[in-house]
């Protein structure tokens, strides 16, 4: 029952598209797949990710969960406009993810699940799946790179 009621608050709440106005132009931004993943850490951060020139993954972590979102815009994002993005999705999606984790911290017991996966490109597919199979190894997500 507990994965279920995830399921349905992602359905709910998060596959929805979003109309903002950027760089003066009105853009749409579709949320495509959602996963939820157990992390260590209980502190809140956020990470970006791009895979195209119209698809990004916003990453919020908070309260010991990390919250995937994958987004597809209706044209190619300028990289300059990226912070003003992350902003507005931010302040728009904030009460959203924070209701999925609360949700999540009472009931979840898995490492990792895709939630959503609405429509989602080849590319966005496998990193989500990517991302589900090292959060379920217990796997760094992020490369580390040694400085020259």
């Amino acid at each position: 029952m507990q994965m279920e009621e995830l399921y349905t608050t992602a359905q709910m709440e998060l596959a929805k598209d979003l109309v903002f106005e950027i760089e003066g132009e009105p853009v749409t931004l579709s949320i495509k797949g959602v996963l939820i993943a157990r992390v260590k850490s209980k502190s809140y951060n956020f990470s970006f990710f791009e895979l195209s020139e119209n698809e990004f993954v916003l990453a919020v972590q908070m309260k010991g969960f990390t919250v995937y979102l994958g987004i597809e815009a209706d044209e190619e994002l300028n990289e300059e406009a990226y912070p003003e993005v992350v902003r507005i999705l931010l302040e728009h999606l904030t009460p959203q993810i924070a209701l999925l984790v609360t949700k999540a911290e009472k009931s979840y017991l898995g490492k990792a699940d895709i939630l959503l996966d609405d429509d989602m490109s080849p590319e966005m597919k496998e990193f989500f799946y990517g991302l589900l199979v090292r959060h379920r190894k217990g796997e760094l997500i992020y490369e580390q790179t040694e400085v020259a």
